[in-house]
């Protein structure tokens, strides 16, 4: 009799570890694709509204897969991550809290706006652009530039960004010629206008085969060459705000 007592003992106590261990399992939550997730994460708060609603369907579709990092991005302290990952959960957004689309990224002051001409054949070629840069503000904005006799050139104060299917970054060369002992001057703006920051078009080459988003930084922050010229220059125009002006983003296939 104490022999089976033994076994029984034996038996309900592998039950037991086995019963705790399933209840461990399912109670771990599966962190899958955690570089994956979390590169989307951050792409919700980026300026680009394209990329963040791709980066929300991606999100969705990950279902539980991305359940945690989300809590986790909606209890964090940027409020446009957190706002956003809690409406992917479904979560209720608090009142005070609550924002419209447009009012959470409203349209800029200072806008530029990029459109591809052509489309590359391989990856050497170059494609022709136009860029453009608006004034939406009340007031007169000071804008630097190049100047080769009669034409005027925008472009040697920002840069192009080319972003892959994995959120990689890289800044790209604008193959136009840039003079760079032309004089440089700093114009004004006038409310309501516009201006081509290349005349003409300008020439992209985007430099690798695959799918990529493309968009032009105007750097009007404290270490670009605009700040440094506009500290020395007369002008009537207000000065850009210090940060990255960034054009929209266009996707572009180079077979």
């Amino acid at each position: 009799m104490p022999k089976i007592n033994i076994v029984g003992m034996v038996v309900l106590c592998l039950a037991v570890f086995a019963g705790a261990a399933v209840l461990a399992l399912r109670s771990t939550p599966k962190r899958v694709e955690t570089p994956r997730v979390g590169r989307l994460i951050r792409l919700l708060a980026d300026t680009d509204p394209d990329l963040r609603r791709e980066a929300e369907l991606e999100l969705k579709e990950l279902g539980k897969k991305a359940e945690p990092a989300l809590k986790e991005a909606a209890e964090g302290s940027d409020p446009v991550v957190a706002e956003r990952a809690r409406a992917i959960l479904g979560l209720k957004v608090p009142s005070k809290e609550k924002t419209s689309e447009v009012a959470t990224t409203p349209e800029p002051p200072i806008r530029l706006t990029l459109q591809f001409a052509s489309a590359p054949r391989r990856p050497g070629d170059a494609v022709h652009y136009y860029l453009r840069l608006h004034n939406n503000t009340k007031d007169p904005v000071a804008v630097a530039r190049r100047r080769h006799g009669d034409r005027h050139d925008y472009r040697g104060f920002g840069f192009f960004e080319r972003i892959d299917a994995e959120g990689r970054l890289v800044e790209i060369a604008d193959p136009s010629p840039v003079d760079e002992d032309s004089e440089v001057e700093v114009v004004t703006l006038a409310p309501g206008e516009l201006i081509d920051m290349f005349p003409g078009a300008g020439l992209l080459a985007i430099g690798a085969r695959g799918t990529y988003r493309v968009r032009y930084v105007y750097d009007a922050t404290e270490t670009g060459a605009y700040r440094g010229k506009l500290t020395s220059a007369h002008h009537p125009g207000k000065p850009l705000p210090r940060e990255r002006l960034e054009s929209n983003s266009l996707t572009i296939t180079t077979p």
